[in-house]
This record gives C-alpha cells, sequence and structure tokens, in this order.
C-alpha cells in the first residue's frame, strides 16, 4: 500500500489537516515504511498530521509485546508480511530468527516506530467532523460510552442512526461491503462517510477533502494492485 499511500499524498494541500485513520500495517510487504511516511510527515508538518490507530496497528503492538500468545492470532491477518519488512534489511542472522526471537529484535531496534504506534488516537474532530478507523457506538450520543475496541474494531456500526453532533468518516469496513463499490460512500442523511476501498483486496486507497462542516469538496483514489 506504500505506492497507493505516496500517489494519494500528490492530492494533498500541506495547507490542510492530513487525518490517518489507521491500519498503516498488515497491508502490502512495506509496512515498515508507511509507519515511517507517517512519521516523517509528523516530524515535518507537526499539528497538520493526525493519525488514529487501527485495529492492525493495535494487533502489531500486541503481538510484540507478547509474541507468544499473539503469534497465532496476528499472523494470518497479515502479520507475517509486516514483520519481514522490519527485519528486510536486517543482519542474516535475524532473518534466521524465529517469529518471536525477531518479535525482540523489532522491540529494540524500532521503538520509536512503535511509540508512534502507541501515540495513534482512537477518534479525533474537527468541527463537525468525527474521525474514527472503525466507528462509535451509534446507539449513544456520548462518546465516552464507546469502548477501545469499539473504536478499532466496530462493524456495521453506520446501520444505525448517528445519534452524535458529528458526520463520522471511518474506514475498517470496505465500502464494497456496504454499497457493492469501492467508492467512498456516503450515507443518504450524510451522517456518515465510509472511505475504505479495499485497497489490501485489489479494491482501490481513498481520500477525502472535506470542509471542517463535513461537506466533501472532492474524493480522490488510486487503484490497488490486484
Amino acid at each position: 500500500m506504500f505506492l497507493q499511500f505516496e500517489q494519494l499524498l500528490t492530492h494533498w494541500n500541506p495547507s490542510d489537516k492530513l487525518v490517518l485513520l489507521g491500519d498503516l500495517v498488515d497491508r502490502g510487504p512495506q509496512s515498515l515504511a508507511v509507519i515511517q511516511r507517517a512519521m516523517q510527515l509528523q516530524a515535518t508538518y507537526g499539528e497538520q498530521i493526525v493519525y488514529c490507530m487501527g485495529n492492525h496497528d493495535k494487533m502489531l503492538l500486541d503481538f510484540i509485546a507478547s509474541p507468544l500468545v499473539q503469534r497465532t492470532f496476528y499472523f494470518p491477518h497479515g502479520g507475517r508480511k509486516t514483520m519481514e519488512s522490519f527485519v528486510r534489511d536486517a543482519p542474516p542472522e535475524v532473518k534466521e530468527l524465529n517469529a518471536i526471537e525477531q518479535a525482540y529484535y523489532v522491540q529494540h531496534h524500532f521503538a520509536k516506530e512503535l511509540a508512534f504506534l502507541e501515540r495513534g488516537k482512537l477518534y479525533d474532530i474537527i468541527g463537525n467532523v468525527l474521525l474514527t478507523h472503525a466507528g462509535f457506538e451509534s446507539n449513544s450520543s456520548d462518546l465516552a460510552d464507546t469502548t477501545e475496541d469499539d473504536f478499532l474494531w466496530i462493524r456495521d456500526h453506520y446501520e444505525h442512526p448517528n445519534k452524535t453532533p458529528y458526520i463520522n468518516v471511518f474506514g475498517h469496513t470496505p465500502t464494497r461491503l456496504i454499497h457493492k463499490s469501492d467508492d467512498i460512500w456516503v450515507s443518504l442523511d450524510r451522517k456518515y462517510i465510509g472511505i475504505d476501498g479495499g485497497c489490501v483486496f485489489g479494491g482501490q486507497l481513498n481520500g477525502v477533502l472535506l470542509t471542517d462542516q463535513g461537506e466533501i469538496i472532492e474524493t480522490y483514489s488510486v487503484k490497488g494492485e490486484v
């Protein structure tokens, strides 16, 4: 997904905030490069760059913290390729280590990258827009009722009325599962905007330019690799 990310960035004006809705990892063979690019953007543009943690980012952090326990769950969901990206330029003896030993290597040699992921927000609010990776507990108007797991993992929240005063922009659920298209989806009441184009599944990486009130100015997409 790194190449698609770079292409999408060509549409970004640094005078606007750039919000990354998570899953920087497990989405192709260059996960480390995606993290480092996001870090470089934040170092250059400061608060103009907002990163919201995705469930796959959390899965990586959980694996590094407890590799023996988490490996069976993490590796089948893209974790193997992510770990390969971390050790690709490592000495040969590191590549020969088992997954558990490589996790400890990553923990010690990529502390800055892991710390960046750890600092990811569960959500952000800009004007009238609520930005989340997965979504929120839409049965409540109070975001305090949404758990960390829901911000990262919830599905189908958009099928219920949005009781908050915000327009929710979310990823996580591929839009092809919502309206049979990889294009950005907007609910009839315009209170939800889904942007996950399923790039990792051969779809596309989507971006949207919004006003602070949640009005769509422009949409962008870059085709994924089949």
